[in-house]
């Protein structure tokens, strides 16, 4: 998504530096070159090896070290090099410094030679944040274009509870992706995404559940989020941090993932299932179930075809119902007979290689029966590759 965009990260000295670490992260997943620009009250937070090792580039502390040496004119080099300057968190020195134009560290030096959008995720006590002239040097990088991200209200370092924190990473991430990812060909549209995989009771005790992670579902609707979607995630026993600013609805069983999905499947444009529901329950468990001899019996049951019965439903005028089918043998053939059976307007195939990793190699098959046959790609890339599909439907 951020492919070919260079992001100069500044970390000024809030306790927040901690999280910046989070964000550098989050921004090479999504392919960005990632400086890391650290001013000297930072490094005491946070060591500038843990930024080098995440961004996989020199960190800046000082516009003379020996580490960046090759660079001419480091400060103008950085700066042209620069789609985005980001300082998260900012503090009020570095406000300050940015309103009246000052220059004395490799950040602020930065920072007045970029040409680049800027934007900046105030970090501050309560007080600090209210007072006159830090309102009055907000007021001047805002006449300048400057955009901010927060603060925001909540428990601060000083114990006081009130505005003052830095926006979560993931906030600043979506600004970033607004600013860097491109294409809105999603805005206005609602995508609902159902992720992970489902867990159904043996007894009150144990459950049967599969490998899903989530990694695909969370990147499809990091990709339409970012695309500029509503969405509505419904995610089954993923334990993975929002993606951007989507507030997963979780669920855990198969009946309760139907539940929902149905609550929410009139409002949407499209639909993607790519949560790995159980087929199956346990009928009529309600104690745990004893050992006998090494042996256990269990009666199953089938549980409600969740994108079946959505396919039988009204909903919005030209929604598409998009799914998933991992199949061991004959991928093709086999997602073919469930997107007829299951009245599908497209379907992923994939094998079981694809549970918890980072990649994957998939089939996109339309109603048409045209395949196109993905390499193995990031699945951030799979999702948007996915979503181009549906906008072609």
């Amino acid at each position: 998504m951020l492919k070919g965009k260079t992001v100069i990260l500044g970390v000024t000295g809030g306790i927040a530096a901690y999280k910046s670490a989070t964000l550098v992260s989050r921004l090479k997943n999504l392919g960005a070159d990632v400086w890391v620009v650290m001013t000297a009250e930072a490094t005491k937070l946070v060591g500038p090896l843990t930024f080098r090792t995440l961004s996989g580039n020199p960190v800046i502390t000082d516009l003379f070290a020996e580490e960046i040496a090759g660079l001419p004119v480091p400060h103008i080099t950085l700066a042209k090099k620069a789609d985005l300057l980001v300082i998260a968190p900012c503090t009020a020195n570095v406000i300050g410094k940015m309103a009246h134009g000052l220059a004395d560290d490799a950040l602020t030096t930065i920072a007045l030679a970029a040409t680049a959008p800027k934007l900046l995720a105030p970090a501050m006590n309560c007080e600090m944040w209210r007072n006159r002239g830090v309102q009055e040097n907000l007021k001047k990088l805002k006449d300048q274009a400057i955009k901010f991200v927060g603060p925001v209200e909540g428990k601060l370092a000083c114990g006081d509870d009130d505005i003052g924190r830095m926006a979560e990473p993931e906030t600043i991430l979506e600004e970033v992706v607004r600013w860097l990812g491109g294409s809105d060909d999603l805005k206005g549209k609602h995508i609902l995404v159902t992720a992970g995989g489902t867990r159904e009771a043996i007894d009150p005790v144990r459950y049967i559940a599969n490998h899903s992670s989530g990694k695909m579902g969370y990147a499809l609707a990091e990709a339409a989020r970012a695309r500029g979607a509503t969405v509505t995630l419904i995610a089954a026993n993923v334990d993975r941090p929002a993606p951007l600013d989507i507030k997963p609805v979780k669920v855990g069983s198969a009946a309760e993932m139907l539940g929902v999905v149905m609550d929410n499947q009139g409002k949407a444009d499209a639909i993607i299932m790519a949560a790995a529901v159980g087929d199956f329950k346990v009928k009529n468990q309600k104690s745990k179930v004893k050992k006998n001899a090494g042996k256990i019996d269990l009666e199953l049951e089938e549980n409600a075809d969740i994108i079946a019965t959505v396919a039988k439903q009204k909903g919005k005028k030209g929604r598409k119902l998009i799914g998933f089918a991992l199949e061991t043998e004959d991928l093709i053939q086999n997602a073919k007979l469930k997107m007829k059976n299951k009245g599908l307007d497209l379907i992923v195939a994939n094998g079981p290689d694809t549970f918890g990793s980072e990649q994957a190699t998939v089939s996109i098959i339309n109603q048409a029966g045209k395949v196109e046959n993905l390499p193995k790609l990031p699945k951030s890339e799979i999702a948007n590759r996915i979503l181009d599909a549906v906008l072609r439907l």
